[in-house]
């Protein structure tokens, strides 16, 4: 069953709130594992997206009348050219999980409490 227009408008929001937490003075501490899902490697949002770009640029071509026209094309090429720019961010996988064992100041700026990453 496809998602619907209200799952994927969840899916944004959640992406959305996350934007929002790292704006706050966050410790890297709580941001790092949020961050590591968001980047994983092989499902995180980059490898998401870039199926996502891949799926759409196949999907226009079995379903576009013949002969395409220009638009078409280009439409189809800038997909398939952004696929691999987007999934070639998966080395920030291993990035995220590095700050792991970095030092990092455990304190907020006074006036901050740390986020916490549940409701």
């Amino acid at each position: 069953m496809p998602p619907s227009t209200d799952d994927i408008d969840h899916a944004l929001d959640v992406l959305d709130r996350l934007a929002w937490y790292l704006q706050n003075p966050v410790l890297v501490a709580d941001a790092q594992p949020l961050l590591a899902k968001v980047l994983d490697e092989e499902y995180g949002v980059p490898m998401m997206l870039g199926g996502i770009l891949r799926n759409t640029a196949h999907l226009i071509e079995l379903h576009a009348l013949g002969p395409w026209p220009v638009e078409i094309r280009h439409i189809i090429a800038r997909l398939r050219a952004a696929a691999p720019e987007v999934t070639d961010c998966h080395d920030l996988h291993w990035d995220i999980h590095r700050l792991g064992g970095l030092p990092f100041d455990s304190t907020l700026p006074s006036g901050y409490r740390a986020a916490t990453a549940g409701p």
